[in-house]
């Protein structure tokens, strides 16, 4: 009697589990957006590598996965960047592309902000399409073509300064913070769904070192 009611009650505790994991993987996943830099290799490095982009992403993701970037100056998207390499590590970016140090610390991202976040997925990108040939602002204070938000391959960006990401609308705030030290400045973007106030925000944030 007992064996029967234990094996009915493990039979409906496995179809709960089943359900729950069934809703969870009905759940659409949502937007992939990082960060993304234009770098070159240190000063002396031969052979010299040069206006390299970076991704830096929160899951992985394979090659000739396209992503656009924002041109914040202009107001707009632009697409592609693509995605050249395997995954890259520290080492990768030291030996490989002659990285300076600051510059790999921008991309593998702190310590203490890698374990409230998870640790980065790095990538060296390709330019293709409009990205090509796109020119950007010559104001002096002006630097998305040195890097920034790096969205969707079709994602948009509305005269209001509204961003498209599929079906979904994203009211973008952006800040730029000065390190404490002045060397350089950490820019964070900040994605809030227009249509559901109570929905988290989607948080980017971009170091720029002074090199």
């Amino acid at each position: 009697m007992y064996d029967g009611m234990f094996r009915g009650r493990l039979v409906m505790l496995l179809g709960t589990c089943l359900l729950a994991a069934s809703a969870a993987a009905a759940e659409p996943a949502g937007p992939v957006v990082g960060g993304w830099r234009n770098l070159h290799s240190a000063n002396g490095a031969d052979p010299a590598l040069r206006d390299i982009p970076f991704a830096v992403l929160p899951e992985a993701v394979t090659k000739g996965a396209r992503f656009a970037i924002l041109d914040r100056e202009a107001g707009r998207t632009v697409c592609c960047l693509v995605v050249e390499s395997d995954r890259l590590d520290a080492i990768a970016l030291e030996t490989r592309y002659r990285l300076p140090g600051v510059w790999i610390a921008d991309l593998t991202g702190g310590e203490e902000y890698n374990r409230r976040r998870g640790e980065p997925h790095i990538y060296e990108m390709k330019r293709e399409g409009d990205l090509v040939g796109h020119v950007y602002s010559d104001d002096p204070a002006a630097y998305s073509d040195m890097g920034g938000l790096l969205l969707p391959a079709d994602a948009g960006m509305d005269a209001a300064g509204v961003l498209t990401l599929g079906a979904d609308r994203y009211r973008l705030q952006f800040k730029s913070l000065p390190f404490a030290d002045e060397n350089g400045a950490l820019d964070r973007y900040t994605l809030q769904p227009a249509a559901a106030a109570a929905a988290p925000a989607l948080v980017v944030e971009v170091p720029f070192s002074t090199y």
